[in-house]
């Protein structure tokens, strides 16, 4: 059974009592990292590849802010080259940006791009580009059915189903993306919305947090994974907690947990969380049951 983000998100004093299992780690090199990870993602909402790409200038120290940017170069693995997620998401880009003639022809039959067309041949080329992309049709029964599609069509439709598959081409040849051409994108956020502006001095504590951690390091010093081992290590530290308890996402959907429950509106809970969809939000809003507290509270105190 899968289990959802959500589902790990601790409560204040469980979140507390993985402080203090941080805190309790007796080498202060691994103690201070484990603190670090745990405030950013467990209050900053911070994912773990952007804490591990974190670097100092990303602190804009006089707005009290961390900057999340829209791109930077990965050098967080061994001396100084690309880390490991970093070069199995250009991997998987290279992979999943490749796109064939019937696909393109598809996407820009369902944008309407390609005008002129009547609507019946339009919705019956839509059907069998739509067969073909879900393995229904292979390419040769495809070309066939266009034929069919055709036979009673006026001589101008041709001439824009080669239109069609012209601006196709050219979109498959600009999606062409080579290895080295997506490696050199790397690191780069989950999403656009994620490239945002996440202030922590709200709270002292983790400004504090943030400070000493700059003063000893310019970035997080180490990979992912060694986030991911701090994290479990401070777990195994903690009373009552232990590595089943949470990750470092859990700690990411604590942080909107945390913030929810204290009425932070849901325009304001994406902007921080850095989600593409506002529903996101409206769902940490509206499972809160300290809002639901309240708002009975103040509905009955009238």
């Amino acid at each position: 059974m899968t289990t959802h983000s959500k589902e790990l998100a601790l409560n204040d004093r469980e979140f507390e009592l993985l402080l203090e299992g941080a805190r309790r780690i007796d080498d202060e090199y691994y103690s201070q990292q484990a603190r670090f990870g745990v405030l950013v993602a467990g209050r900053l909402g911070l994912r773990a590849g952007e804490i591990a790409h974190m670097k100092a200038d990303w602190i804009n120290s006089r707005k009290r802010r961390i900057e999340i940017p829209h791109q930077q170069d990965c050098t967080t693995g061994r001396g100084g080259e690309m880390c490991g997620h970093c070069e199995q998401n250009a991997q998987q880009m290279v992979e999943y940006s490749a796109i064939d003639v019937p696909e393109a022809r598809l996407q820009l039959l369902e944008e309407n791009e390609i005008q002129g067309f009547r609507p019946d041949t339009k919705r019956q080329l839509i059907v069998a580009h739509q067969r073909q992309v879900n393995g229904d049709l292979n390419r040769d029964a495809l070309d066939d059915q266009v034929e069919t599609i055709f036979e009673a069509s006026p001589g101008t439709e041709w001439d824009l189903w080669e239109g069609l598959t012209t601006e196709a081409e050219a979109i498959v040849s600009e999606q062409d993306l080579t290895l080295e051409q997506a490696r050199s994108q790397m690191w780069k956020p989950k999403t656009d919305a994620a490239a945002r502006s996440v202030p922590f001095d709200w709270r002292a504590r983790v400004e504090i947090a943030v400070e000493r951690f700059f003063e000893e390091w310019d970035g997080w010093p180490l990979s992912q994974s060694a986030l991911n081992r701090r994290v479990n290590r401070a777990l195994r530290e903690a009373d009552e907690l232990d590595e089943d308890t949470t990750h470092c996402h859990g700690l990411r959907a604590t942080a909107a947990t945390h913030h929810a429950g204290r009425g932070v509106s849901t325009l304001t809970l994406q902007s921080l969380m850095g989600w593409a969809q506002a529903s996101t939000a409206r769902a940490y809003v509206r499972a809160s049951p300290d809002n639901t507290q309240r708002e009975l509270h103040q509905a009955n105190s009238r």
